[in-house]
């Protein structure tokens, strides 16, 4: 695994208790050189439509659109950001609370401004959604300030873990 690779899922593993990942209960699975995988623990709370049990589709969206985003951001060359350009997402089955929700993304392409990924969310055996979208590769410049805020982020949190 790359050192950005390493670097994100250190990153993503320390913030579980803030943010729309901790109000969604998203935490990384696992990532590597240009692939990540996601879980979400669906709660009562995430319910769309109470007369079916059917989650909202949008946890599930953002649960998509993190692990394509994480694997655009570890496929990167040096460790940054990848903003989401444009994303499509076909849900095809109800998911429900039951069982926690499986994502993975992975890159397919990288060009000069743009990476592409594609993935897909699962419950148990059947597959909920499937997703691809387009990423954005910033300038080595907007990499280098993105890395030096992660870096100060890491640090912060391993200075609040020593307290």
């Amino acid at each position: 695994m790359s050192a950005a690779a390493n670097s994100h899922k250190k990153l993503m593993t320390g913030r579980k208790k803030q943010g729309h990942f901790s109000a969604l209960n998203i935490t990384l699975v696992d990532c590597g050189d240009d692939w990540a995988e996601m879980s979400l623990t669906p709660t009562a709370a995430l319910i769309g439509d109470p007369s079916t049990g059917a989650l909202h589709s949008g946890p599930i969206t953002t649960l998509l659109d993190s692990a394509l985003g994480i694997a655009a951001s570890v496929a990167l060359p040096r460790l940054g950001f990848a903003p989401t350009i444009d994303l499509r997402v076909d849900h095809l089955r109800m998911a429900n609370v039951n069982e926690p929700l499986i994502a993975r993304g992975e890159v397919i392409r990288i060009t000069r401004n743009v990476l592409f990924a594609k993935g897909s969310v699962r419950q148990g055996d059947v597959e909920i959604a499937h997703a691809v979208g387009n990423f954005v590769r910033l300038s080595d410049d907007v990499l280098a300030m993105a890395e030096a805020h992660i870096k100060q982020q890491l640090d912060a949190m391993e200075n609040s873990d020593e307290s």
